[in-house]
C-alpha cells in the first residue's frame, strides 16, 4: 500500500474507527496489532518476499530478551554485531558481495527505520533504559507502526507507549482539525508541489537543478510527514515532528537540527554523545574538549549521511555531511574567541549576515545533494562543463539567490503573521483556514484526475 494515497487515507479512518470504539487498552493494542501486520503485509502476497523482514524482527526480539536478562558486555556487543551483519546483508550494501546476497526479491520498504527501533530497544535493553519488559505485541506495534514504517519518523519506544495505551492523545475538536488540516497540507506538497518542483529540476541546468532538488525533496519529505503525522493522531497517537523549517537554519549544525530531526536525535543519542564522552575520558583536556566535540559531529553525521545508501557515492555524501556539520561548528569556535559570545550573538543576530548564513547553508545541502541524486557519469559531466571556476560561480549564484528568496519568506512570514482578524491572528481564522483547506483539497483533486498518475513516490522510501 502507498503512502500517502486515497487507499492509505480509507485503511487509516477504518482503523481509526475500530480503535476508537472502546478506550481500553487491552482493545486499542489488539487492533492496532492486526493493523500493522496487515498492512505490512500488503507490501506482498509472496510469504517468501515477506520472510527476510521478518527474520530481522525475530532476531531483533530475540536480542531483546536475551539483553533483558543477560547485561553482560559481550553479549551486547555480540549481538549488536550480529543484527548489523543481518541488517547490512539484507540491505545489499555495496561491500557484500552479491554471491552472498538472498537470490530473490524481498521486501524492503521501511527495513531501515524499524531497524532504527530494533536497535534502539537493544541498546535501552541492555542499559536497563526501557523501564518495562517488552512483550511480543507491544515490540509488534512499537516497530511496525503502519503510520510511520515506511520512511518513519523514528520514535523511541517511550513515547510510542505512551500515547499507544497509556494515554491515547484526546480527540478534541482542535485537534482534529489541526490533524485534518496537516493531512490535506501534505497531500498538496506531495501530489502538486513535488511532481511540479522535480519536472523543473529534470529540465533544469545544473545550478537551478541542485537548488530545485533541494525544495522538491523538501517538498516530498516533509508533505510525507505531515499526512503520517495528521492520520496517527485520528488514532490518537502522537508522532515525533521530523521537520522544523530547516531552511531557516543559519548554519549546517543547526539545518541538521531542523531536517530529519528523528533520524539526527537517534545518531546524536547513540553515536555523538557515547563517542564525545569516550573521548572525553580518553583526553581528559578542558581546551580540546571543542575540538573532541567537532570530531563527534564529523562520525556521526558521516554516518548519518552514509545512511542513505547502499554504494560508495553516499561514502562522498556522508563525508560531506560531517565536513559540513564540523566545519560550521569550527567556525563557531574561532568566532567565540575572537569576538567572545556576546559579540558573536550580535553578529549572528542582524539581518544581513543571518541571511548570508541561510543562503550559504542551503547552497551547501544542494551541492552535497548532487551525490544523492546524480550518477557518477553526470557528476563528471557536471565537472567538465563547469571546471572549479564555474562551479565556485555557481555555487556563489545558489547562495545568493537562496539568501534573498529566504529572507524574502521569512519578512512575508513574520508580516503575515502580525495580521489581525477580530484580535485574533488571522492565520488562525476558522474562515481563513476553511478557505485554504478547501483550496487545496480542489487543487489537489483536480492534478490528480488530470494527470491520472499513480501515489506520488517518496523519496526516503528507499532508505
Amino acid at each position: 500500500m502507498n503512502v500517502p494515497s486515497f487507499a492509505f487515507l480509507a485503511f487509516a479512518a477504518a482503523v481509526a474507527a475500530l480503535v476508537n470504539v472502546s478506550a481500553a487498552p487491552t482493545w486499542r493494542r489488539a487492533v492496532l496489532l492486526v493493523a500493522n501486520v496487515a498492512f505490512a503485509a500488503s507490501f506482498s502476497r509472496d510469504s517468501a518476499q515477506l520472510a527476510p523482514f521478518a527474520a530481522l524482527l525475530v532476531a531483533g526480539f530475540l536480542a531483546l530478551k536475551v539483553l533483558e536478562r543477560d547485561k553482560r558486555g559481550s553479549v551486547f556487543v555480540l549481538l549488536l554485531a550480529l543484527q548489523l551483519v543481518l541488517f547490512c546483508w539484507l540491505k545489499r550494501y555495496a561491500f557484500v558481495p552479491p554471491a552472498l546476497s538472498l537470490p530473490w526479491a524481498y521486501v524492503t520498504v521501511g527495513m531501515s527505520y524499524v531497524f532504527f527501533r530494533v536497535l534502539h530497544l537493544t541498546i535501552d535493553a541492555y542499559q536497563d533504559a526501557l523501564g518495562e519488559r517488552v512483550g511480543v505485541v507491544s515490540y509488534a506495534n512499537y516497530t511496525l507502526n503502519f503510520t510511520s514504517l515506511v520512511s518513519g519518523p523514528i520514535q523511541f519506544y517511550r513515547d510510542y507507549r505512551r500515547t499507544e495505551t497509556e494515554a491515547p492523545a484526546p480527540l478534541t475538536r482542535s485537534a482534529l482539525g489541526a490533524a485534518a488540516q496537516r493531512i490535506v497540507l501534505g497531500f498538496f506538497k506531495v501530489s502538486v508541489v513535488s511532481p511540479v518542483l522535480l519536472f523543473a529540476h529534470e529540465r533544469s541546468g545544473i545550478a537551478l537543478a541542485a537548488a530545485l532538488f533541494a525544495v522538491y525533496l523538501y517538498a516530498n519529505f516533509s508533505g510525507y510527514m505531515d499526512v503520517v503525522v495528521g492520520t496517527a493522531r485520528f488514532l490518537r497517537l502522537e508522532l515525533p515532528e521530523n521537520f522544523d523549517r530547516p531552511f531557516a537554519a543559519t548554519g549546517y549544525a543547526e539545518f541538521w537540527g531542523r531536517w530529519h530531526m528523528t533520524l539526527s536525535m537517534w545518531f546524536k543519542t547513540y553515536v555523538y554523545s557515547p563517542l564525545l564522552m569516550a573521548l572525553m575520558r580518553r583526553y581528559p583536556s578542558p581546551a580540546a574538549e571543542p575540538y573532541l566535540g567537532v570530531l563527534a559531529y564529523f562520525v556521526t553525521f558521516f554516518f548519518v549521511g552514509v545512511w542513505h545508501g547502499q554504494t560508495a557515492m553516499f561514502l562522498v555524501f556522508g563525508v560531506l555531511q560531517g565536513a559540513g556539520v564540523s566545519a560550521n561548528k569550527l567556525y563557531q569556535i574561532a568566532m567565540q574567541r575572537k569576538l567572545g559570545r556576546k559579540r558573536y550573538r550580535a553578529l549572528c543576530a542582524r539581518p544581513a549576515y543571518a541571511a548570508l548564513s541561510r543562503g550559504l547553508t542551503f547552497a551547501y545541502f544542494a551541492f552535497t545533494l548532487l551525490w544523492f541524486w546524480a550518477s557518477s557519469p553526470q557528476l563528471a559531466a557536471f565537472g567538465a562543463a563547469l571546471g572549479v571556476a564555474g562551479a565556485a560561480a555557481a555555487f556563489a549564484c545558489v547562495a545568493f539567490a537562496a539568501a534573498l528568496a529566504l529572507w524574502l519568506i521569512e519578512a512575508a512570514a513574520a508580516w503575515f503573521a502580525r495580521l489581525r482578524a477580530g484580535g485574533a491572528p488571522l492565520a488562525s481564522s476558522p474562515y481563513v483556514v476553511t478557505a485554504w483547506c478547501t483550496a487545496l483539497v480542489v487543487l489537489t483533486l483536480s492534478v490528480t484526475a488530470v494527470l491520472n498518475a499513480p501515489a506520488p513516490h517518496i523519496v526516503y522510501r528507499a532508505f
